[in-house]
């Protein structure tokens, strides 16, 4: 036994399957941990987190989350658990944060009632109570998916109610009409039964300040709408909407699946292994209608297709807009010569007011060969100048984007080494103070008060120490970036066209700001980002 205080971090987690009481309470767990914390020389229980009603497939769970940021900032340097299957029953991450990361920060791990240690070394036992408990883990998913597709070809609703509909109160496996959205829902396929397309239909409905779904949803149900993650009618939503079987009354259900039991995203499944039961919902939209709807809906899809060969446009993902954020979408626009032949100009459109009208925000066109054109100057201007005297691009390059860190970075590197000296000593004459009092050589009293001082002082240099060696990594890794950026541009000195390799080697993103007149002159703010650094 060696004198290094150990700061406890005791994590309880009660699943969502568990009942509150008996030993499977987060009380008894805590008194339980508190017990033997109280019981171990130079253990502290420094802080008890708790996950109530928390599934172990994953540990994206709160009180876990809180208690991995304490270990990484060293605040607490042991997690105690009452055993295996509370701290996780994914086998594969498990052993991942024991095996890997909790070893790697220095932080002690004890399952108390599977009596492991990391300290001890003897964990061979840990590999086979995760499988053990991930095991339970898949036939509780196995059991979920099977009462899930019972209730399915029962006609229940799984899950939230689609717009338009709402569950009633004391039920929730069955939806009713909810007027409001219903209204909304029978005009969006009116407009579409006369010929209006999708972007209009979303222009129409935010123009007017009509709530979209989730917004609606969270006012239905009186929580914060400020939570919801779209303000506006989006195209999405109105395809949706115009495409889903729900409104004609079908239960078209489990169109997704986890991959596997350890994963919470989706993946679309085959049409074959969907439940669908007629006639399960009161309907909003006749059948007739609804065919028509969808004959429109293929008819237009069949028209897009046929405009051009789909493939991946130039700027895909590097333009954004400047206003919004949102990145850009692909937007040809053309007219027809003399002889009737079609020309087109590529070129891009922010994507909300693509999606969702000039109400949310506004068109920030930019033509493609415009987008080459400024990027080609900008790589030929840079490349001129590192030819001419690249030292002098290094060292404007460091000025800009390291200022005073790199000058400093001596005397950085001289406070590292006597912090690490500083912890070495402490680490000694900890070990030296625990063995005293073992031999009674200093009292309980005097042992307790030199040990929290000392690692008061310890854990002030540890995290000076980490602020150093994290800002000598930062300086390292720009001077290395700086370095790369100017090798790239000089590989490309006379280059003639943009390519999607040349975007994805330089271009971080390009921000382009809508369309204004400026002394009588129509001007258009495009900033480049270059990857390493940034806007030159």
């Amino acid at each position: 036994m060696n004198g290094k205080l150990y700061n406890v971090g005791a994590y309880i987690r009660l699943s969502m399957e568990s009942t509150l009481t008996g030993s499977e309470s987060v009380e008894n767990q805590h008194e339980m941990l508190s017990k033997f914390i109280a019981h171990m020389p130079c253990w502290v229980e420094k802080r008890v987190y708790i996950d109530d009603g928390a599934s172990g497939g994953n540990f994206n769970r709160q009180g876990f989350q809180e208690m991995m940021a304490d270990v990484r900032s060293g605040e607490i340097n042991l997690v105690l658990v009452q055993d295996l299957s509370r701290f996780g029953r994914n086998y594969l991450e498990a052993g991942r944060y024991l095996e890997e990361e909790l070893p790697s920060l220095g932080c002690r791990f004890v399952s108390l009632m599977d009596g492991i240690d990391t300290e001890t070394g003897e964990n061979d036992i840990m590999p086979l109570l995760n499988a053990m408990h991930d095991l339970h883990l898949k036939n509780l998913s196995d059991r979920v998916s099977s009462v899930l597709r019972a209730k399915a070809k029962a006609g229940h609703k799984l899950g939230r109610a689609p717009y338009g509909y709402t569950k009633p109160i004391g039920d929730p496996t069955k939806i009713i009409i909810d007027d409001y959205a219903a209204g909304v829902v029978r005009r969006i396929y009116d407009m579409r039964l006369h010929g209006i397309g999708y972007a209009s239909i979303v222009k129409a409905l935010n123009e007017e300040r009509i709530d979209p779904p989730m917004v609606h949803y969270y006012k239905q149900n009186g929580m914060d709408e400020t939570k919801a993650r779209t303000y506006t009618w989006l195209c999405t939503a109105v395809k949706l909407i115009l495409r889903s079987e729900v409104y004609i009354g079908s239960a078209v259900q489990l169109t997704n699946r986890s991959p596997t039991y350890r994963e919470r995203r989706q993946i679309k499944t085959s049409p074959d292994e969907w439940v669908r039961v007629e006639n399960a919902f009161p309907s909003i939209i006749n059948r007739d209608e609804w065919e028509a709807v969808q004959k429109i809906n293929s008819e237009a899809k069949m028209r897009s297709a046929g405009n051009r060969e789909p493939k991946r446009s130039l700027f895909a993902g590097t333009l954004v807009c400047a206003d919004c954020g949102r990145t850009m979408v692909f937007k040809a626009a053309g007219y027809k010569n003399n002889d009737g032949r079609k020309k087109e100009y590529p070129g891009y459109m922010c994507r909300t007011y693509h999606n969702s009208g000039w109400s949310v925000c506004t068109r920030h066109t930019v033509s493609e060969n415009r987008l080459k054109e400024i990027i080609l100057t900008q790589i030929h201007d840079m490349a001129d100048q590192i030819s001419v005297n690249s030292e002098s691009v290094l060292k404007l390059l460091q000025a800009r984007l390291i200022g005073e860190r790199a000058s400093s970075d001596a005397e950085a590197e001289k406070e590292r080494k006597l912090l690490s000296r500083q912890l070495y000593k402490m680490e000694q004459s900890a070990a030296q103070l625990y063995e005293d009092r073992v031999n009674g050589l200093v009292s309980e009293e005097t042992f307790t008060e030199t040990m929290n001082k000392s690692e008061t002082e310890r854990r002030r240099n540890e995290q000076r120490l980490a602020v150093l060696e994290q800002s000598g990594k930062e300086v390292s890794d720009k001077l290395s970036d700086i370095h790369r950026w100017m090798h790239l541009i000089s590989e490309n000195p006379a280059i003639d066209d943009v390519s999607i390799d040349l975007l994805e080697a330089l271009i971080e993103r390009i921000e382009v700001g809508e369309h204004k007149v400026v002394n009588g002159e129509k001007t258009q703010d495009i900033t480049v980002f270059f990857k390493f650094i940034g806007n030159v």
